[in-house]
């Protein structure tokens, strides 16, 4: 019933932006904007004026990110040395295991089985697991070539982060926006949700898997298998119990995440292989992601 409750809604959703992709060809750009620029900070801004997150919570959120990522990219070094991986397909390793789906198809899940109890931490997880993929990822697509400077500036582009600032200088402030205009942020936050999965299947028609078999062995492993358990032992080990650890793990359990394949493509740091285990990971998520809703208590 799990598989039935939680995780089909999600894919039956992308399946549906997978072949209306397919069929129409539509705008993947514009909605891509539309999705970032407008629903999305929409639905963080109101997620957050409406249920207050500690900020004790939102740090303990930032320091299992930075736990996480690293715990991940060290596991990823030692499996690329083990499989001799080598400069842009060890690059690519990185870029599909350490970064993982927590918008497009972890915000979703995360909502479809714990609801409105859970939105909060499954928010701030998403808004705060956007800087190393909009930092770190950007660093490993582009190797030694970028500055510092040019990463934060990449992160201080993307919208999100300033809805998340608005929230929390409201809160501090004890100022709530007129009702009106928060009845519009909800209603669009509302359609963010459904938006990223289309967007989601869109990518996926896209998709073409040409990888070779130990590549996505070793992605597929890692990103499904291993980060789990690398997750569940860091949400142990800070002290998140219940639906706050429920989340965070369910959430940072999902398969690789679709923004570094832009990266990879826009600095040719094999597309082929990023695509592939994205397409194969999110295949595959439908089996572990089951059996990890039955695990988590």
């Amino acid at each position: 019933m799990l598989f039935i409750n939680v995780v089909l809604p999600v894919f039956c959703i992308v399946l549906a932006g997978f072949f209306l992709e397919k069929k129409l060809t539509l705008d993947f750009r514009s909605l891509t904007a539309l999705s970032l620029y407008l629903m999305t900070p929409a639905l963080v801004f109101s997620a957050l004026m409406n249920r207050a997150l500690p900020a004790a919570v939102g740090g303990q959120i930032a320091l299992y990110m930075v736990l996480y990522t690293t715990a991940l990219m060290l596991i990823g070094t030692a499996v690329a040395a083990l499989c001799n991986f080598r400069g842009e397909t060890r690059r690519a390793l990185y870029l599909t295991t350490a970064m993982m789906n927590v918008g497009n198809f972890g915000l979703p899940l995360a909502w479809f089985a714990y609801g409105e109890a859970g939105l909060d931490v499954s928010v701030m997880t998403f808004v705060l697991f956007n800087i190393p993929l909009g930092t770190l990822a950007i660093m490993i697509a582009q190797k030694e070539k970028t500055a510092l400077w040019e990463a934060v500036g990449n992160t201080l582009k993307i919208p999100i982060f300033y809805a998340v600032v608005a929230a929390f200088a409201c809160q501090t402030l004890s100022f709530r926006p007129p009702e009106f205009l928060m009845r519009a942020l909800d209603l669009l936050g509302q359609g963010a949700i459904p938006l990223m999965l289309v967007l989601l299947g869109m990518q996926l028609a896209r998709s073409r898997v040409a990888a070779g078999f130990r590549f996505l062995s070793a992605a597929t492993v890692l990103r499904l298998v291993v980060a789990p358990v690398v997750g569940w032992g860091l949400a142990t080990m800070l002290g998140f119990d219940g639906t706050a650890r429920n989340v965070i793990v369910l959430q940072t359990s999902t398969p690789s995440a679709v923004l570094p394949l832009l990266y990879a493509l826009r600095f040719s740091t094999r597309p082929d292989l990023v695509a592939s285990a994205i397409f194969v990971t999110t295949l595959f998520s439908a089996a572990s992601l089951t059996l990890l809703l039955y695990l988590l208590p």
